[in-house]
């Protein structure tokens, strides 16, 4: 990243913020909105594949712009200006549609360059954004990598300590990622922790039968498996307890998948279905054996939906306001002790959902979008221009 000058920080008024991201789409056009809504000038760079959003694309993942326009145009509208990098880095139209990107950019000015870790994907973000050194913002979203994903090999690793050494300003979900990304790199900008937004809330009564929802990637670090232990025991205390497991990935080896009680949409989920299954759950289990964090829970929030976490990760912190309950990670009883206050306790649900709904308006886009711009100013506008 050179070092060369850059707007200055407005000391008030409108800012001009340029967000790019490869994954994290979803997140990253959240906080366009936020920020929108905030009164800044947003523009938004994503990629055009559509792997976030397979179950809407023609098939499967693949080279779709339309698909990241439609949402992203879903959720902003015409307030954040969007542009999607189409192609591929070796192809030879690629490198045209890069410079007029660039140019694009380059007159739009922005007063903050806002990229996500995914960029580190494809470059051809990173020189379309042409971020300054010390002036521009990172999000680290999982500084440790999960079980059973990916281990970053170590171009990317260099990559990622490169981005992170010359950036004026990193944020991350929890403290318990700021000390993980400690631990993890050697790091000099300020780190700021600003939880994972959440969407317009959407609350509605917690249903009275008994459904506990996992929902997301099934990977094996979720804990798919410990959950399904747990069930025995829920159903000796609640026996019309009912499980409903929805997402992609890979299913654990177990029994109780087949069982009746046990409702599987082993798929991914359009996001057309995903509010029906949060307002069918009287609760969320996360019961993760490792986390950071977690954007599962705050969907949960915007639905107004109890949580039982494990104490993995930043967990706890998700559910420090009183929308859930912690236990330990991998233990089945535990979960269904849990489980079973929440399912049956004498208003035990209903108080937690009232938290959690008061937690998804406290954690809101535009309010994230907030500290995010406060964070902005602190440690970018200091910076000689």
């Amino acid at each position: 990243m050179a070092r060369a000058s850059s707007p200055p920080l407005p000391a008030d008024g409108e800012l001009r913020v340029l967000l790019a991201c490869d994954w994290f789409v979803k997140y990253t056009a959240g906080l366009a909105h936020g920020l929108a809504e905030q009164g800044s000038d947003v523009l938004l760079l994503t990629r055009d594949h559509t792997y976030e959003f397979p179950s809407e694309a023609a098939a499967g993942p693949a080279e779709d712009e339309g698909v990241v326009r439609r949402y992203v145009t879903g959720l902003v509208g015409s307030h954040v200006r969007h542009r999607v990098l189409t192609g591929r880095v070796r192809q030879p139209s690629a490198l045209r549609r890069l410079g007029r990107l660039r140019r694009e950019i380059a007159a739009f000015a922005p007063h903050v360059v806002h990229v996500q870790e995914s960029v580190l994907d494809d470059p051809r973000l990173l020189v379309a954004a042409g971020p300054r050194a010390e002036r521009y913002a990172v999000t680290f979203h999982d500084p440790t990598p999960h079980p059973g994903d990916p281990v970053p090999g170590l171009r990317r690793r260099i990559g990622e300590r490169r981005l992170l050494r010359h950036a004026g300003l990193i944020f991350v979900h929890s403290e318990v990622d700021r000390r993980e990304l400690g631990n993890s790199f050697a790091t000099q900008a300020p780190v700021e922790v600003v939880p994972h937004g959440t969407g317009t809330p959407d609350i509605t009564p917690v249903p009275d039968d008994p459904v506990l929802l996992f929902f997301g990637r099934l990977v094996a670090y979720k804990g798919l498996a410990v959950l399904l232990d747990a069930l025995p025991a829920v159903w000796d205390a609640v026996p019309d307890a009912r499980l409903v497991v929805a997402g992609a990935g890979d299913l654990p080896a177990h029994p109780l998948l087949a069982d009746p009680r046990v409702e599987l949409r082993h798929e991914h989920i359009s996001e057309a279905d995903v509010p029906g299954l949060f307002r069918g759950a009287r609760c969320v289990v996360l019961p993760y054996t490792q986390a950071s964090q977690s954007g599962v829970g705050s969907q949960a929030k915007v639905y107004g939906r109890p949580m039982i976490v494990t104490s993995a990760g930043g967990l706890p912190e998700l559910v420090a306001d009183g929308s859930g309950r912690v236990v330990a990670p991998g233990d089945p009883d535990a979960l269904a002790r849990a489980a079973i206050d929440v399912l049956r306790g004498e208003g035990v649900a209903e108080t937690l959902a009232a938290a959690a709904a008061a937690g998804g308006r406290a954690s809101d886009w535009p309010r994230v979008a907030e500290r995010t711009l406060d964070a902005y100013r602190r440690h970018l506008g200091a910076v000689s221009s």
